[in-house]
């Protein structure tokens, strides 16, 4: 999704579209809205720290496009903020400062300062949402509790998309695994094969035809016991 102004605000000098991952869409986009609304920043970006696969995504926004959503961050910025647990505030300079130069959003130049805020949960560090404001512009220091306070909600949001996520995948593992046993104890039953035999057969077959193991799996089943085993020789 492109952000771009809505004409609807434009009384407000930097309301844009939000974009926001399908999964955090209902609770974040509120949240960057309000940020916006109550205080003087132009533009807000939220990442996502996955500590299983030691990525920094981009998980939403609200202002100029950065980048594509689920864009990650160069493993050496996200280092400077992965276990970051305080708050940094730059009213001036942010793209030239060594911890945010490496920000697409800072790197264009449109923003001069930046309100940083690690999202916690439970204590742990899962996101950071960067606040852009222009220098011309005050911010005021209760605007500033306000972007901070944002750090709790804003990190139980991403907290909860990732396990939710976890367990999809949890869930898409297992319905997987089910779907090769009952394949290979087709293949064993038609052909003879030991189970360790089906399933290099299944592979082989898959990485010539370039086809994912799972469609492969869930053919034989589809043919069950009138299985052509000429195709698994060639």
């Amino acid at each position: 999704m492109s952000a771009t102004p809505v004409a609807s605000l434009s009384t407000h000098p930097a309301i844009w579209t939000p974009a926001v991952l399908p999964a955090e869409t209902s609770a974040i986009s509120p949240l960057l809205d309000l940020a916006i609304l109550q205080t003087s920043i132009r533009a807000a970006y939220v990442y996502r720290f996955d500590r299983s696969g030691a990525d920094s995504v981009l998980a939403a926004f609200v202002g100029p496009a950065p980048g594509k959503l689920g864009s990650e961050l160069a493993p050496e910025v996200a280092s400077l903020h992965w276990d970051r647990k305080t708050p940094i505030v730059l009213r001036a300079g942010a793209a030239s400062d060594w911890r945010f130069g490496g920000f697409a959003e800072l790197r264009t130049g449109r923003f001069d300062g930046v309100v940083s805020t690690p999202l916690l949960d439970s204590g742990e560090t899962v996101g950071l949402a960067n606040f852009c404001l222009r220098g011309d512009e005050p911010l005021s220091g209760s605007a500033v509790s306000f972007l901070m306070n944002l750090s709790l909600p804003l990190g139980t949001i991403l907290a909860a998309t990732a396990l939710k996520e976890q367990l999809l995948k949890a869930h898409q593992e297992l319905a997987d695994r089910k779907v090769f046993e009952r394949a290979k104890g087709i293949m064993q039953a038609r052909f003879g094969w030991s189970e360790e035999e089906a399933y290099l057969r299944i592979r082989r077959f898959s990485r010539r035809n370039r086809t994912p193991m799972r469609k492969i799996a869930e053919w034989v089943i589809e043919c069950g016991m009138e299985l052509s085993g000429e195709a698994f020789d060639q």
